[in-house]
């Protein structure tokens, strides 16, 4: 009984959109940021540092590493649907440590420039799970429904590639607001260190 709820509990996350996901992680991780506040401050700053660190890790990997080497070792249309798959999880994931990135700041800090990069970052890994990615997707399949050299196809490309460069600088804003604040920690440990 129990193990046939399990598998169909999986197998609808699995069929389900990433839009679900993002929405699942979202409601997921305003439910763990409202224990937040009940917790020490050596453990509030233990998921700060935790989430941020995975975070930076999960921005860094995708863009630097998993990105670059599926393109340079995948046919190009299944490096596309993998993409597909991995960028709005990328997003969803950010987008929740961000939050409890937030949450966790907020336990023991004043609202400060600190605290306002970790809003940023929140914002942009939104705006790209809600917004970019999805239309980002939509133009790479679109232009995959049209003869090679088309006027149809130039233009999905065309607006693909804006897409995709928005994405990226989108995310690049992201990391830079990250790494932004590790450095305003790492200033603030160095003094207690």
């Amino acid at each position: 009984m129990i193990v046939n709820a399990v598998k169909n509990g999986v197998n609808w996350v699995r069929t389900t959109s990433d839009l679900n996901h993002t929405l699942m992680a979202t409601a997921a991780t305003g439910a763990v940021s409202s224990l937040v506040p009940g917790l020490s401050a050596t453990s509030a700053t233990f998921v700060n540092l935790g989430s941020v660190s995975a975070m930076v890790g999960t921005q860094l990997w995708v863009a630097l590493v998993g990105g670059p080497t599926m393109f340079s070792n995948m046919e190009r249309t299944r490096f596309g649907d993998i993409q597909a798959r991995l960028f709005p999880k990328m997003g969803m994931a950010c987008m929740s440590m961000s939050g409890l990135g937030m949450a966790s700041y907020l336990h023991s800090h004043s609202p400060d420039s600190a605290l306002y990069l970790l809003a940023s970052s929140l914002l942009i890994n939104a705006v790209n799970s809600f917004i970019v990615f999805p239309v980002c997707t939509g133009y790479m399949y679109e232009r995959r429904k049209h003869e090679d050299g088309s006027e149809e196809q130039k233009k999905a490309s065309m607006m693909f590639g804006i897409t995709h460069g928005v994405s990226n600088l989108i995310n690049l804003g992201s990391i830079i607001a990250n790494l932004a604040y590790l450095y305003i920690l790492s200033e603030r440990v160095t003094k207690a260190w």
